[in-house]
């Protein structure tokens, strides 16, 4: 069956790391709208929003196109991945969701310094604190509820993310409840920052 697996999180929080480690698993294609940028301008990736945002579509419609199984990252602090989502649906991809997550923003911008450090793109302040919160709240309030299943992955630790949650249609586990329960209280501190 052909999927569609969405990795999403905040700025930081270590999507693209864990897109790797899934891409190489499923042997996936990968649409990353910055990892496309680098492509088209790797010294200055911030001056090419537009012509990567148009690559990134025409490859979004070739991958269904095509009906290949592929992947695509997401802060989820907004809404426009929806349309990614409601095109899979209609067209039977399975669709999984990936969300990680760590404990504060703050450490999501502290590892956008050391990217930044060694190489990568910037974000501003001020957007990883948004789109820390926004991501939560529209993880669970919107799009856990649009896929097939999910999971949920914590990224605070040096080694690999670990899972703490995973949802299907016929089960949901909770892996690690401390975690599930840091989660739950980040998520409650979002919406009374929304």
């Amino acid at each position: 069956m052909k999927e569609l697996y969405v990795i999403s999180g905040a700025n930081g929080s270590g999507k693209t790391t864990l897109a790797n480690i899934v891409l190489k698993e499923k042997d996936l294609k990968f649409l990353n709208a910055d990892e496309i940028a680098k492509e088209i301008s790797p010294d200055a990736i911030d001056k090419v929003p537009i012509t990567a945002g148009k690559e990134y579509i025409r490859r979004l419609n070739k991958y269904f196109d095509d009906n290949i199984s592929f992947a695509v990252e997401s802060t989820l602090s907004g809404k426009n991945i929806i349309n990614v989502i409601e095109r899979a649906r209609k067209q039977n991809y399975k669709i999984i969701l990936i969300y990680i997550f760590l404990s504060s923003c703050t450490t999501c911008i502290e590892r956008v310094k050391t990217r930044v450090q060694n190489g990568g793109h910037n974000v501003k302040e001020e957007d990883i604190i948004r789109r820390y919160y926004r991501s939560i709240v529209n993880f669970n309030d919107i799009y856990k509820d649009k896929v097939d299943e999910y999971m949920v992955f914590y990224n605070g630790y040096e080694y690999v993310p670990f899972l703490v949650s995973y949802k299907n249609k016929e089960k949901c586990d909770i892996m690690n409840i401390e975690m599930q329960n840091k989660f739950n209280d980040i998520l409650k501190e979002a919406r009374s920052i929304k």
